[in-house]
């Protein structure tokens, strides 16, 4: 049944994002942004902010869009369910898992949401406003051309974040032939693809060089151009010194991320970017609209309409949960009635890897209701935990992620263990301020809602919406973790820690990054796939480039074609770590 629905896709989902263009309240972003500001003394109206704020809200660059995350989640063996992320409650039920442990003719993972949902073609596509701003700019002269260079630096900017992301799916691709604009030959046509580790390192080295350059642009804008980059930067409302902080996070997540292969080329790096401004506050932006999430384009929508495929993993409710089922302050970590839904128990539990022990479980009657329509229905039959409604699946102020403390926290742990750069603190240290960043993180994001609360009795409202903990209690866990870290007894065992932490953090909210850091890291370890009496630990390296890449650059193509697999790791895994499967030997977590 799986496999006549995996050949259904393409025409599905033409159907499903018919319905978000037509029944979503998603309203026409041109209508506000584009051709209103004149830049110009002389009354012509000027496209570049427009080019760019359209630049900047495109999705899959910052947000995140429907059809992608619908089929994320969807089948259960794309990448929120081989990271273990989130999954749905398996059981022999679900006969497609018997392909589970299948890398190679793509019948196991399933990386359509990014191969067959066009990620690779749109992100080129969808930077075409670079090419626009770079030949636009390069036009105009005095105030004019002083008033459009930092859109065009922040443009630059998205084309090598965006480039940076095409390389962790899909390690070499087109770079120093793509994003030429109108300039001619079939060099830029049918671009070569670059070695991925020099793409990297182009991608540092720029916006290394726009990191400096950015407040020198904005300071020569004139005040109405000042006024006009204020109301058409969506994501920090103008202000450049939080575009540095961020432009300077992202540098520092890549070399830290190159460092495992590169580290001479990347501790001095590391530690010029730590005296450089870094977030100060958890960094997200908001539509300019409500989201409706049973309809409309967001990512959030692809999570309600998979809430039978959004069930919390062992491995992190193993990490929320360390006493009895029920949560137990003091004993249990704060964020876990947060993220999680309770059961029909009113406690929590997570689905097992282990699905001939599932099994047993399911056919007992412990079922669930699968949708986030109704509350009390979830109440009333759900035997396992789905991520909190109210946080995830119908939150219509959930903004989209840019960056966070709790994941700049971590960052700094890495860097201080590992030696590659000062960052005033220890390790630990660093892992004891996630945790507290992470939980009120989370807080936020919970309190953003308002699902259900017209419908929820005082108690059930206490459980959808959890009162805040103490900030003793907070404290208190943050030493648990922080000790924990501590006495692990090596670079890799607290690199566990490091990792699981991460888990709980980014969780659903950020899957590609967590991908990423488990491929790169072996970090953190994975519940063996028990189907039957096969025992299996699959690790999907990566995903495979779209089949259009064959028919049209069909001689470059042949030069990348052998790694054109699952299989194959991404440049930045080390040596030590290639492989290396990050599996628990059994259920038993330590």
């Amino acid at each position: 049944m799986y496999k006549l629905k995996k050949m259904k896709k393409a025409y599905l989902y033409t159907l499903l994002l018919s319905a978000s263009l037509f029944g979503g309240c998603k309203k026409d972003l041109s209508d506000r942004y584009y051709d209103k500001d004149k830049l110009t003394s002389g009354g012509g109206t000027d496209v570049v902010p427009g080019l760019f704020t359209q630049l900047v809200t495109n999705n899959k660059i910052f947000a995140q869009d429907y059809g992608e995350w619908y089929y994320l989640l969807n089948g259960g063996t794309s990448i929120t369910g081989y990271a273990q992320i989130a999954q749905r409650y398996v059981s022999y039920r679900y006969a497609w898992f018997s392909d589970y442990n299948d890398l190679t003719t793509g019948n196991g993972f399933d990386d359509f949401p990014i191969t067959g949902q066009s990620f690779f073609q749109s992100s080129y596509t969808r930077l075409k406003n670079y090419e626009e701003l770079t030949n636009t700019v390069a036009a105009r002269t005095g105030q004019d051309k002083l008033d459009a260079d930092v859109y065009l630096k922040l443009a630059s900017f998205v084309k090598c974040y965006q480039s940076a992301k095409l390389v962790d799916f899909f390690n070499s691709i087109p770079y120093s032939d793509a994003f030429q604009g109108a300039k001619g030959g079939a060099q830029y046509l049918f671009p070569k693809y670059d070695d991925p580790k020099t793409v990297y390192q182009s991608v540092i080295a720029e916006i290394g060089t726009l990191i400096d350059a950015l407040p020198g642009a904005y300071s020569q804008m004139s005040a109405s151009g000042q006024g006009i980059f204020k109301q058409q930067d969506l994501i920090f409302n103008g202000d450049v010194n939080k575009w540095v902080a961020f432009m300077n996070f992202t540098r520092l997540k890549l070399l830290v991320r190159i460092a495992g292969v590169e580290e001479a080329y990347a501790k001095p790096l590391i530690q010029a970017a730590l005296a450089k401004p870094l977030p100060q506050t958890d960094q997200y932006w908001f539509y300019w609209y409500d989201i409706v999430p049973t309809g409309g384009g967001t990512w959030i929508r692809g999570v309600y309409e998979n809430t039978f495929a959004s069930f919390i993993p062992n491995i992190i409710m193993k990490r929320l949960n360390y006493g009895t089922p029920a949560y137990e302050e003091g004993i249990d970590d704060p964020r876990l009635p947060v993220l999680a839904m309770p059961t029909k128990y009113l406690d929590y539990r997570g689905v097992s890897a282990n699905i001939e022990a599932q099994e047993a479980l399911y056919n007992s009657g412990e079922k669930y209701y699968p949708y986030a329509d109704n509350v009390v229905s979830s109440f009333a039959q759900n035997a396992k935990s789905t991520y909190n409604h109210a946080t995830f699946h119908q939150n219509a102020k959930m903004p989209v992620y840019m960056s966070s403390l709790a994941e700049l926290d971590l960052l700094l742990a890495e860097i201080a263990l590992k030696g590659l750069g000062n960052t005033g603190k220890s390790a630990e240290e660093h892992i004891k301020d996630e945790v507290t960043h992470s939980i009120a993180f989370w807080y936020n994001i919970n309190q953003l809602s308002s699902y259900a609360k017209t419908q929820l009795t005082p108690a059930q409202m206490a459980l959808v919406y959890p009162a805040r903990p103490s900030a003793a209690v907070v404290s208190a866990w943050g030493d648990v973790v922080k000790t924990k870290f501590t006495l692990a007894a090596s670079q890799d065992d607290k690199m566990e820690i490091l990792m699981q932490q991460k888990y709980l953090h980014l969780n659903l909210y950020q899957p590609y990054e967590l991908w990423t850091e488990l491929r790169r890291t072996r970090h953190p370890k994975l519940e063996p796939f028990t189907w039957h009496t096969s025992v299996w630990k699959p690790m999907p390296e990566r995903v495979r480039y779209p089949t259009i890449e064959l028919t049209n650059n069909p001689d470059n193509f042949k030069k990348v074609a052998p790694e054109n697999n699952n299989t194959s790791p991404i440049f930045w895994v080390p040596a030590a770590a290639k492989g290396k499967v990050p599996y628990w030997d059994n259920y038993n977590y330590q």
